[in-house]
């Protein structure tokens, strides 16, 4: 009897075992190659952002962000700030009319990044909405009831010349990127980086096959160390990217150590920025 119980005991423990290495551990990712062309000139627009604007004071600061996307003749709204009546009136203000979109790319589920649609659908109705397949189904279907058109993405997408949406990582939660392919290298906007923005940059450069040029965005790194923020730029460097834009939930010490450390490669941004790659500059 003892020696049937000691034989259970053990096939318990080794099944537990191997199921802990089977789901505990890290796997391995997966990287799909896709073929994109380039673009001359792309103008990248921070219509909402916390970092005010020292000079566009009259720019409304808030927790969220949204940016304008102009590349090829195409119009992109990448995520929407968290409320409708921010989005407008920093549109406004800066002259932006959103019923020229032509298509907007969500990174993911969280209020301050699509609580702003319900302005897009008023002036763009049925306007096509790229969101992260393991998106919640609650937030699909409040898309949806916005008479927006839901397109939802698993794998890394070329949408039109030289402009990618790159596959959802799962942070959590699931969350999707924005890239631009140029002449100089990629630009690669992301929303919180909740997968963590060097494995963003992985991604990105593993399946377009292209050297990263610049980062913007959300790095979710508003808790993080001095020495954290350090270590994430060096990564970022060590993929030759050449230029660091952290606005959002980057934090502080991110933008202060770009500032103090690495100061050729930080561009400082916030609500009102205007960046433009390729052309001449």
């Amino acid at each position: 009897m003892r020696l049937k119980l000691a034989i259970l005991m053990l096939g318990i423990l080794l099944t537990a075992t191997l199921f802990y290495f089977m789901f505990s551990q890290k796997q391995e990712m997966k990287y799909t190659e896709v073929k994109c062309s380039y673009v001359n000139l792309v103008e990248i627009i921070v219509l909402v952002d916390n970092y005010p604007n020292p000079l566009k004071p009259n720019l409304k600061p808030a927790w969220g962000i949204s940016m304008l996307v102009k590349a090829s003749n195409i119009t992109i709204l990448f995520d929407t700030g968290p409320s409708p009546e921010v989005l407008e009136y920093n549109c406004r203000v800066l002259g932006i009319d959103l019923s020229e979109v032509d298509f907007v790319v969500i990174s993911h589920e969280h209020g301050d990044h699509v609580g702003g649609l319900p302005y897009l659908a008023k002036v763009k109705p049925g306007c096509r909405v790229y969101v992260p397949s393991g998106m919640n189904s609650f937030t699909k279907n409040w898309i949806k009831s916005l008479n927006l058109t839901l397109i939802e993405v698993k794998e890394t997408t070329v949408i039109t010349k030289g402009v990618v949406i790159l596959g959802e990582l799962y942070g959590p939660p699931w969350e999707q990127a924005l890239v631009v392919n140029t002449a100089k290298g990629l630009v690669v906007l992301v929303g919180c980086s909740h997968p963590g923005v060097v494995s963003i940059v992985d991604k990105a450069v593993k399946e377009i096959k292209s050297t990263p040029y610049l980062v913007i965005g959300g790095f979710h790194m508003v808790s993080c160390s001095r020495d954290t923020c350090i270590k994430v730029t060096e990564e970022l460097l060590k993929r030759n990217v050449k230029f660091i834009a952290p606005i959002h939930c980057s934090g502080d010490t991110i933008r202060e150590v770009l500032e103090s450390k690495y100061s050729e490669h930080y561009l400082e941004a916030h609500v009102g920025t205007i960046v433009k790659v390729g052309g001449s500059t």
